[in-house]
């Protein structure tokens, strides 16, 4: 499976003046964080994320996630996770 076979929605934000960091939402079935059902299982390893994903959806499993990229999307693929949320730098490498 490639990348192109995920829903994929960039989330930019900059924390601080020189920063600007770009957050990417990967789901094989489902186009961005709103749509995902109660329960979902997300699945990232950034704090900041973390935190982040709390606020907007409190309804939803947000679990750590370990490996490379090509890792966590073969665990995305084999459906351990709804969706997974990674640094777009980590794509493009």
């Amino acid at each position: 499976m490639t990348l192109r076979q995920f829903s994929a929605f960039l989330i930019l934000a900059q924390n601080s003046e020189s920063s600007l960091v770009v957050t990417v939402f990967l789901s094989k079935n489902f186009a961005s964080l709103h749509d995902l059902p109660k329960g979902a299982r997300i699945g990232t390893s950034s704090p900041r994320r973390i935190s982040q994903l709390r606020e907007w959806r409190e309804d939803v499993s947000i679990l750590p996630i370990r490996g490379n990229v090509d890792t966590r999307i073969a665990k995305l693929e084999r459906g351990e996770f709804d969706a997974v949320i990674l640094a777009a730098a980590g794509l493009i490498r």
